[in-house]
């Protein structure tokens, strides 16, 4: 039997969540980004449908790189009017239904959108196109890698027949995952994501890989030829590098603002989408160049003579990130790593901090000492400051990259900002 949506049930569920916006401003709660849909769901399990209605909308799904994506994809589809996102990471399902909320009248959504929330928020928006982005383990916030990618193939095959799946076709997992999608369209950034994927998913045979093509023996699967691929002319550790995306029909030059490769990735996954919704590729490419902030990241914020930018670091790749933005740019380092819980720097040991083997990096926060130890393991000297600002007075006058783990980029961001540190 189907269930038709009641608009009536919807209106009072989003006039419920605007009060509960309200009173949690008011006391001081919170920035109301989450908690008006979270209540607007409880009271219709089929809001999220109501506020989608009548959109075009792009989701944005993966372990690493989702918010900084989705606001390139922001930008690209800016010719096709107002685009409505959760800007401020607001990426499970509540807070997809705040920020839609917020917003009814945006004919274009581009929305981060949690692992594990993909399939409630397909069902509820019914997407034009998803982008999938990478997969690698979560293990500190319990996700299980293995459940979320069955959870991504579910998804997949149930994705409407007009929906295109916009994939990483270096990543065997997400090419396992997405590969019952109606539409596939693989990119190619020629970033390493093969930590976790030694195994095929479908047989369990390992995986043979040789450049950036990888095959299962045992299964026949391999990965799909690229139809927008990311290059680079000159060499990348010259900050005259130029970065270009390949697709059938040319290439396009890109130029890249937020530091990082995932950023320059993640152009190629943005123009990829706003191909889907016919916008003009050299206009969606300048438009992404304009973007320097994503949730408060990025941004460089003048600090006496250094502009210090934040990085948020959840996980391993983001760690590895962070290591190979230093590594391949020279930029200094400050590490500030606060308590989150018993395992808050067990993804540090499984990261690659031997890329930076002989570079100084000033370390703060109340996981200092495990920071150090990390660090010291790999053949990286340290140097222990009281707090950020004593940390990056440590460093020569410039660029300073502020990595930090999730508590300590809320902290340090508000102190940023003005607020309380």
């Amino acid at each position: 039997m189907t269930h038709r949506r009641d608009p009536l049930r919807a209106g009072v569920a989003l006039g419920a969540g605007r009060v509960a916006d309200r009173l949690s401003l008011s006391l001081g709660l919170g920035a109301g980004s989450v908690v008006g849909g979270r209540t607007a769901l409880r009271l219709d399990p089929r809001v999220l449908e109501a506020v989608a209605a009548g959109r075009r909308s792009v989701l944005v799904t993966g372990t690493n790189g989702k918010a900084t994506v989705t606001a390139l994809v922001t930008a690209a589809l800016g010719e096709k009017g107002s685009v409505v996102t959760n800007a401020m990471g607001a990426n499970t399902t509540d807070g997809i239904i705040a920020a839609l909320a917020k917003d009814r009248t945006s004919p274009v959504a581009a929305l981060e959108v949690d692992d594990v929330h993909l399939g409630a928020v397909v069902k509820g928006t019914r997407p034009r196109a998803v982008i999938a982005l990478n997969s690698s383990r979560e293990y500190t916030r319990g996700v299980s890698l293995a459940r979320t990618l069955r959870h991504w193939r579910r998804t997949a095959a149930a994705l409407p027949d007009d929906s295109v799946a916009i994939i990483n076709t270096d990543d065997p997992l997400v090419s396992w995952a997405f590969e019952a999608a109606p539409r596939v369209v693989p990119v190619s950034g020629g970033l390493d994501w093969r930590d976790d994927a030694l195994l095929c998913p479908a047989c369990r045979a390992p995986h043979e890989f040789e450049g950036l093509s990888w095959s299962c023996p045992g299964c026949g699967r391999q990965r799909r030829a690229p139809q927008w691929t990311v290059v680079a002319e000159g060499d990348e550790g010259d900050e005259g590098v130029e970065w270009y995306v390949e697709h059938g029909r040319g290439r396009q030059r890109i130029e890249v603002t937020v530091p990082g490769r995932t950023a320059t990735v993640g152009e190629a996954f943005a123009l990829a989408a706003a191909d889907v919704f016919g916008v003009d590729l050299a206009g969606a490419a300048e438009r992404m160049a304009t973007v320097a902030d994503v949730d408060e990241r990025y941004a460089p914020v003048q600090i006496g003579e250094h502009a210090a930018r934040l990085m948020r670091l959840d996980n391993p790749a983001g760690w590895a990130e962070a290591l190979d933005v230093a590594a391949t740019t020279g930029a200094q380092l400050v590490m500030v790593v606060d308590p989150d819980g018993p395992r808050d720097t067990a993804t540090m040991w499984e990261s690659p901090f031997h890329l930076i083997g002989g570079h100084e990096v000033a370390v703060t926060g109340g996981r200092s000492s495990d920071v150090v130890a990390i660090l010291t393991a790999a053949g990286v000297r340290t140097r222990v400051a009281p707090d950020v600002l004593s940390a990056i007075a440590t460093r020569e006058a410039g660029d300073v990259l502020v990595a930090c783990n999730t508590p300590a980029f809320r902290r340090v961001s508000a102190q940023f900002r003005g607020g309380a540190a």
